[in-house]
């Protein structure tokens, strides 16, 4: 088994700057996303998939990045004969519903490749964007839950947490 690594790059470790927080507060609704990838699509890495992600995410008029994780490699759990993934943790604010932040986060798998369905549970996929927070909210429907069911047991999502500070996130 390959060790778990720790990984910067251009946007992940990422924090937005207070003045421009201040100038452009998108709205009172804070979420977490937990960000994955281990399978390429065309000349992407798994790492350009999520760069990309942050990008497109960025350019969304209705959410502002406030801060993420930087990467993490680690093993694949459940099935493990697949490449290692690559996570992260990003903070983000809107002032959508979880409804409207739950089908972006549809639309934007789907736009990476992500099949509508996984050939087996745990499958490899290009892009995995879990919901783990919005705001306080409590939810459990057959296909989300929030908070996300099992983040508290997944070091690819309590990891890249960890190194995001514990500073509120409202200026």
């Amino acid at each position: 088994m390959k060790n778990a690594q720790i990984l910067s790059s251009k946007h992940y470790p990422f924090r937005a700057f207070t003045q421009h927080l201040e100038a452009k507060t998108q709205g009172r609704n804070i979420f977490v996303l937990g960000l994955g990838s281990n399978m390429g699509y065309g000349v992407k890495s798994s790492i350009d998939i999520l760069e990309s992600a942050f990008m497109w995410l960025d350019s969304v008029s209705y959410i502002k990045i406030l801060r993420t994780s930087p990467i993490w490699r680690n093993p694949a759990f459940g099935f493990r004969a697949q490449n290692d993934f690559y996570n992260a943790v990003m903070i983000c604010q809107s002032h959508k519903n979880i409804r409207h932040i739950y089908a972006l986060i549809f639309y934007i798998e789907r736009r990476f490749a992500r099949g509508r369905k996984r050939a087996f549970k745990n499958a490899p996929r290009t892009l995995d964007i879990d919901i783990i927070f919005f705001n306080t909210l409590r939810l459990k429907y057959p296909h989300l839950h929030i908070p996300h069911r099992f983040y508290h047991q997944r070091a690819s999502v309590m990891l890249p947490l960890s190194f995001i500070e514990s500073k509120p996130l409202r200026t």
